[in-house]
């Protein structure tokens, strides 16, 4: 693999690192051995964080040894990259933050995390991450308060937020059945793999099938994924804004009907809200729900 950036979780002292953003953890005495975790190379480091150069993902997962269904899903939050996934669960979950108005961010296998713990033969422990979310601070309290990842996902969000006021997400999704639940091991891994995340400042969640990807939302996000690319001009915005009157919400009904009515109407306000021009509650039936005005908006 060929050289990447580099995140250094350091024990207490400060080793400047040209190519490496570095974060003192200050520990109380007797955390280091809670933690498990041993100074590799360097005398302080203890884990590391290895980013692809080209800001994308740092692995594709598609190598033709896999036995499951693996794909990619080109992301508007990202960039129009495609993001590779190996499990649909994974793509459900991608397509749900994509749609989001509360995410402004992702990306798929965002980094490769190594922590350094003794009786491992001198090797870090390996952790890759579904995804990484930039998300609205509700988003994130939504999700700590127990709802189900694909309802924040389709909550409006009626505001634009500054970026330094986004949150960092980290999501594990989970199939209902994994096979790793049952390894010792792997839990260990996990849990050491929060406390990394939460010394960085990003916060970690695990998103179950059953619990988080339910049918209905996973629906309404895989139909509004086949408009999100649908070409806009000038025109439509304009015919948007006119629409809104001034006013900081609308009809679906209306703004379809000003959009040039129909399913093109249709489309292209899926459109203007993956842009995140207006924020549709997908809660309604469609022709039903509050169209938010985000454009200008401020929080």
């Amino acid at each position: 693999m060929r050289s990447t950036d580099t995140d250094k979780i350091e024990w207490g002292a400060h080793a400047r690192s040209p190519a490496a953003e570095e974060i003192d953890w200050r520990l109380q005495p007797g955390e280091a051995e809670t933690c498990r975790a041993e100074p590799p190379v360097g005398r302080h480091a203890v884990a590391r964080m290895y980013w692809a150069e080209h800001g994308g993902p740092i692995r594709t997962i598609i190598d033709g040894r896999k036995t499951r269904p693996t794909g990619t899903f080109r992301s508007m939050k990202g960039g129009g990259r495609s993001m590779p996934w190996d499990s649909k669960h994974e793509r459900t979950a991608m397509r749900l933050a994509d749609l989001s108005s509360r995410v402004q961010f992702l990306l798929a296998q965002p980094h490769r995390l190594e922590i350094l713990v003794r009786g491992n033969g001198g090797r870090p422990l390996i952790y890759f991450p579904d995804l990484l979310l930039k998300v609205h601070p509700s988003f994130l309290h939504d999700l700590q308060s127990g709802m189900p990842y694909a309802e924040a996902a389709l909550m409006p969000c009626a505001a634009n937020i500054r970026p330094h006021h986004l949150k960092t997400l980290i999501v594990e999704v989970k199939a209902d059945a994994d096979s790793r639940d049952t390894d010792p091991k792997y839990a260990r891994k996990l849990e050491l793999a929060k406390e990394v995340y939460s010394r960085r400042g990003f916060s970690f969640v695990t998103v179950r099938e059953s619990q988080h990807l339910p049918k209905r939302p996973s629906l309404v996000a895989r139909y509004a994924d086949l408009h999100k690319f649908v070409v806009l001009d000038a025109r439509d915005y304009q015919s948007c804004l006119t629409c809104f009157g001034g006013r900081h919400t609308q009809t679906e009904e209306a703004l379809i009907a000003a959009l040039g009515g129909g399913p093109s109407g249709y489309a292209r306000l899926i459109a203007l809200h993956y842009r995140r021009f207006v924020s549709i509650e997908f809660s309604a039936q469609r022709g039903g729900g509050t169209v938010h005005l985000v454009a200008g908006a401020e929080p």
